[in-house]
Parts: structure tokens; sequence; C-alpha cells
């Protein structure tokens, strides 16, 4: 370990800040920070089935856990997958000819930002999710050639992550094309898409014998009615009699926002829904959305483009109507979003309350303030990405296209559809914290040739 330390001396304080960080954060909020998800996710994992607004791959991850010794060993186990994850991006990054240096840069997002700290002190599945896509970048990237068995492991992986967030589902096509521009054989391929598909199947089958129809999960429609009810018009459009009180009637100034538009019993109109026999509230909300979509394309494009672009805004800023930007910020004190769910999560686990140490959580309160992710440098990462996957100049023959296609189009897969399908959040983007750096890095290294020799590479 001493060779290698001395060898990476860059990535090795990187790596032990990052690791300084994380005890910090493990220690300011005890046992763990808790969210609204947090006890939906909790529950799920003691009455283990897929359940209907998410499907069940986190409440599996924290099965795994020793959960039932504290809760607290499942932000240690998130602040390792997050050292991990920093770890393979450092490793895939120098297997594909990065310089030390560079690739070591390339880290500094996932190891120091604030809210990517933040997030793995959180019962969620933002880092479990994030680590399970870094791997498949890494199993598709690993060889010149992909072999059979990391193409399937890829392809696992990428079905794992869609089974802890259903975002992923869309990077299995990234996977197949990374394949295709690597000149894989196809059974590459086939093992890829095998790979992926038994995982998701099983899971949509296990679904329906739980539920009474085939999902990945039930509540899609539901939010995909809360994105487009804020812009929705529904003049001249036929619309059933059924769905007819879904059409908002106040200007769209008045209108409430998306989170109210999907969960507020006493403002949405789904609430208002007359159900059938069979009839579910999430379905007929999805089917009314996809008729404002095909009606309203072009509202729908720019509320879409609008909420991706803000991003990358230079700082992060509350907007109106968007989940508030301090559930995923450091407080002086514990923060309780859900009673009496906390106080019986933490009574179970032996607290009589949530601890917030108070000279470390005021000190990661400060720390956050300034240091995170700017969005106009993931701007930059994503732009280089682009370049090099296209080829620009130098890129054409670099032998790093493909890599940095596979970083920057996993980002944008996990982000666009995101908010396409639901609403923006700081939460949804900060995934890109993860992706776009080493996509930025292997764009640079393409456009100026600065590559070590990669013989050794299969």
């Amino acid at each position: 370990m001493r060779r290698l330390a001395a060898a990476h001396p860059a990535f090795t304080g990187l790596l032990l800040a990052g690791l300084a960080l994380r005890l910090v954060t493990f220690f300011a909020y005890r046992p763990a920070l808790i969210y609204y998800d947090s006890t939906r996710y909790l529950e799920r994992m003691r009455d283990f089935k897929p359940g209907e607004v998410r499907p069940s791959g986190y409440a599996a991850f924290l099965n795994v856990l020793p959960v039932d010794w504290e809760l607290a060993v499942v932000p240690a186990a998130q602040h390792l997958l997050g050292l991990l994850i920093a770890l393979i991006l450092y490793v895939v990054l120098l297997r594909l000819g990065v310089p030390k240096l560079w690739a070591a840069l390339a880290t500094v997002p996932v190891l120091f930002d604030g809210y990517q700290l933040n997030i793995e002190q959180q019962i969620l599945s933002e880092t479990l999710f994030e680590a399970l896509l870094v791997g498949a970048c890494a199993a598709l990237l690993w060889h010149r050639r992909p072999t059979p068995a990391a193409a399937a492991l890829a392809g696992l992986l990428v079905a794992g992550a869609t089974l802890t967030r259903v975002s992923a589902l869309p990077v299995i096509a990234v996977g197949v094309l990374a394949l295709i521009f690597l000149r894989a054989h196809w059974t590459r391929v086939a093992a890829l898409a095998v790979a992926f598909l038994v995982p998701i199947v099983s899971y949509v089958v296990w679904f329906e014998s739980e539920n009474g129809y085939y999902a990945l999960s039930g509540y899609g429609g539901q939010f995909l009615y809360g994105r487009v009810a804020p812009f929705a018009e529904c003049d001249g459009l036929d619309i059933p009699d059924q769905q007819r009180v879904l059409c908002p009637t106040e200007p769209r100034s008045e209108r409430p926002t998306i989170g109210e538009y999907m969960w507020a019993n006493d403002i949405s109109p789904l609430y208002e829904l007359e159900l059938g026999p069979g009839d579910r509230r999430p379905e007929i909300g999805g089917k009314f959305a996809r008729r404002i979509i095909l009606h309203q394309p072009l509202d729908y494009a720019k509320e879409v483009i609008k909420d991706s672009v803000y991003g990358f805004s230079p700082i992060k800023t509350q907007r109106s109507g968007d989940p508030a930007l301090s559930r995923w910020q450091f407080q002086e004190y514990f923060p309780v979003f859900r009673e009496p769910d906390t106080s019986e999560i933490l009574a179970a686990d032996g607290y009589d309350h949530g601890i917030a140490d108070g000279t470390l959580a005021p000190f990661l309160r400060t720390y956050q303030r300034f240091v995170f992710s700017y969005g106009p440098l993931l701007a930059i990462a994503l732009l280089l990405g682009l370049a090099a996957a296209v080829g620009i100049r130098r890129a054409r023959d670099s032998g790093l296209r493909t890599a940095a296609f596979v970083f920057t189009f996993v980002a944008l897969a996990i982000y666009v559809p995101s908010i396409a399908a639901s609403q923006f959040s700081w939460r949804y983007q900060l995934p890109l914290a993860v992706f776009l750096p080493p996509a930025g890095v292997l764009g640079l290294a393409a456009l100026t040739g600065r590559t070590a020799q990669r013989d050794t590479r299969e």
C-alpha cells in the first residue's frame, strides 16, 4: 500500500482528505439523516416485496447490511461506497491512458462535493445508484474489446441500478451503443442484453404477482401528470369524460406546483378522479399526461430543456415550485422531515432524538456553502465529453471516443429523463458530478493528445 501511495501521491492525498470529510459527516449527524423517503425504504426492507412507488433494489441493499446492529451502518456503508466510486473512476481513467494528475482531478467532485457528502449520510438510494452505474462503466471500458463476462457484468449492474432507481433504464441503450462503437462481437451485445433483461423481467413478474399488473414502478403516470399539469391546456383537445377533471382551470401563473399536483390530496385533481373497478389513479394520470404532451410538444420540450439547463447554474439556488434546496443542505440541528415516522425510527434504534454535533454540523454547513460542483464547470466537462465522443480533431484517433461517450451519455441518460418524467431537483442533478468530470477529463485528453500508452489493454 505504501508503494501504491508513493506511485499515486495526488490521488492518495485526495482520497485521504475525502475519507476525513466522511468521518466528520458520519459523526456530525447520528445515527443517520432521515428523509421522507427513508421511512418507506426502511418499511420495504422489513416487509420485502416490490413497492408501487419505487422499485426494491435499495431495500435489498439495506437487507444485506446489519441494520439491526445500528442504523448508522447505512451511512457508514454509503460513505465507503463514495470512496469506492472515486477509486474505480481513478483506476479506469488510468487504464484508459489519462495522466495521473488529470485522473485524480476527475475524482475531486465525488470526494469533496458537500451535497454528495450529505446524500451519503442520508438513508436514500443515490449512493448505491451511482456506485452501480460507475461499476457498469468500468466493466464496459476495462478491455478494448469487452469480454462476454465484462459485458454481462455491465448488464447486471445496469439492471441493479434500474431496480434501485427506474431512471437508470435508458442507460442500457448507452451500453449497447458502446459495444457497437467498440466493434464488439454480437455475443457481447447478447450477453449485456440477457444479463440486463433476466433480473428486470423477473422483477416485473414478481411485481405483477404482488400488485396485479406488470411494471417496475406503479407511479410513473402520477409523476408525469405532475410534470405536465402546470402548462396543460385542454381547449380543443378530445378528453375522455373520466379524465376531464384533470384539466387545470386556473391561469398558468396561479397553478399549484409540480409536487402539489403529484401528492397534495386537497389540491391535485388526481384525487378527484372517479375510479371504476380496476382503475388506477396513476395510470389514468399518465394517459392524460401523454395526451397533453402530444397536444403541446413544444411546451413540454421547453419545460424539460429549461429545467435541464438550470442544473448547470453557477450556484445552487431555490426556484419557486421546486423541491426545497435545504433538504440537501447540512443544518446546525438534526433535521426532521416527517413525524411521527422519524421519531419512531430513532426510538427503534435506541435514540430519544437525532443528534447533530454542535461543532461538526456548523462546520459542514459552512463547508457546503463553498465546496460543491459548480454548474459552469460541469457544463465545460459536458462539452469536452461531447466533443471527444463526436471525434473533433485529435479525438478522432485518440482511442477515447467511446469512453467519453459512455460517461457523457450515462450522465445525460439518467439526468434528462428524470426531469422529463417528473421534475427538476438538485437531488437528481447530483450524479452529474460523478459522471461528467471523468467525461471532461477524457475529452481533454482526447482533444490534446495527452494520453499514455495503452498497449497493455486487451
